[in-house]
């Protein structure tokens, strides 16, 4: 999946938000996912140790009409979601949790 976006300047008003326009590019992930299912046990427990569960994502449903609404509120430089008056960021144990790369053998700082 591709991202172009697009900062639109219909407002330069002050306080009023710039919209984004996303121009998403879903790509065929067919021969990927055929070429993973071909893996044997041995080999995927391989990719798996080396990779985390980058398998894993090839099995992920994405909704387009739900990544460009995000976007919309996405703060590049801060690297988090805003909306009105608070901030949304996931963790350091989310996102563990998401790639499914246990963080015990990770030293933090």
């Amino acid at each position: 999946m591709e991202f172009n976006m697009e900062l639109e300047r219909t407002h330069e008003v002050e306080g009023l938000k710039k919209k984004l326009r996303v121009k998403v590019v879903e790509n065929n992930l067919a021969d990927l996912r055929e070429l993973g299912q071909k893996l044997r046990a041995v080999q995927r427990t391989i990719f798996k140790s080396r990779y985390g569960n980058l398998l894993g994502l090839l099995e992920v449903q994405v909704q387009i009409h739900v990544i460009t609404a995000l976007v919309q509120y996405y703060d590049h430089p801060l690297r988090c979601f805003t909306f009105c008056d608070f901030q949304l960021v996931p963790t350091f144990e989310e996102y563990a949790q998401i790639l499914d790369m246990p963080i015990d053998k990770v030293i933090h700082y």
